[in-house]
């Protein structure tokens, strides 16, 4: 197994705003001064044209892993500009010198679902069984076409999307034939038993986000109705190992299993604002992978 990190861990999830901290070169140093072996690529235009993001991974010794890439499946209009954006993804992609390139697909959701976070069995705001037919056909496109581009598809479930539970997640692997991203915050939060949920679904699983939770968190934002989703979303996730999921036991259950493929390191955090706060994500982004290699087996840590 080998560890990465996540732009979202320095809190990068968009386009760069004129002056904003961390510019992409930061950004691509930043994660390379806390050792980790490789990253996630910042999002589509945040380095500039594709190839742009690469060439700063390369040069600061970094293996790009694969790219989010957000869809909003449920509604046909933003769909179709969303794919526009996606062909600069997959060229980015595309014109990485190394890696396994995964385009990491993940359900957009929708303003509603943002202020409804963790449905469980309630199928209020959830799709209907043709618009997640509708949903799955589309992924199986897209799924299809990465593939003919020689890259690698998978689907990351999210808090807040269409494919949120354990239940909506197996309608989505039957129906289709992606590859599933693994996110253990993600999974707990949408309801599932991350030990369980690994144990049923390792045979489609090509990608893994770690991250921990506070899930009194989310469960206190839903009962007092908030819908600042900004700014509670990012004090649920302390460093690995200091919130409610078992995650030594996930990464013992990855040596047993015989996982080989990359863990990235994903501690959502607020935009930074300042060098002093990058200097402080660095900190805690370097102590998060230390931990990771504090609680790998020398098995599990094979290449």
């Amino acid at each position: 197994m080998r560890v990465g990190a996540g732009p979202v861990s320095f809190g990068v999830y968009g386009l760069a705003e004129t002056g904003a901290e961390p510019s992409a070169e930061q950004l691509v140093a930043a994660m390379s001064s806390c050792g980790y072996d490789g990253a996630e690529l910042p999002p589509t235009g945040y380095a500039g044209p594709p190839g742009a993001a690469g060439r700063l991974f390369e040069q600061y010794g970094l293996t790009p892993v694969g790219i989010y890439i957000p869809i909003h499946f449920a509604d046909p209009t933003l769909r179709a500009a969303d794919e526009v954006r996606m062909e600069d993804a997959l060229q980015e992609l595309e014109r990485a010198p190394n890696g396994p390139r995964i385009a990491i697909l993940a359900d957009e959701g929708s303003d509603t679902l943002l202020h409804n976070p963790g449905r469980g069995d309630d199928l209020t705001h959830a799709l209907d069984p043709e618009q997640f037919d509708q949903l799955c056909r589309a992924v199986n496109r897209m799924a299809a076409d990465i593939r003919r581009r020689g890259l690698v598809a998978s689907f990351h479930p999210h808090i807040s999307t269409y494919v949120e539970t354990p239940t909506e997640i197996r309608r989505l692997l039957e129906a289709t034939d992606i590859g599933l991203t693994f996110d253990t915050g993600h999974i707990a939060l949408g309801g599932g038993d991350v030990l369980e949920c690994w144990e049923e679904w390792r045979g489609r699983i090509n990608h893994v986000h770690l991250k921990d939770v506070h899930r009194e968190v989310m469960a206190r934002a839903k009962a007092e109705g908030r819908r600042d989703f900004d700014l509670w979303w990012a004090e649920m996730f302390p460093p690995l190992g200091a919130g409610d999921l078992q995650l030594e036991q996930f990464l013992a259950l990855l040596s047993d299993t015989q996982y080989q493929g990359w863990a990235v390191v994903e501690q959502d955090r607020a935009p930074l604002h300042s060098r002093q706060q990058l200097q402080d994500a660095v900190a805690v982004q370097a102590a998060n992978l230390r931990w990771v290699r504090r609680n790998t087996t020398p098995s599990s840590a094979a290449t």
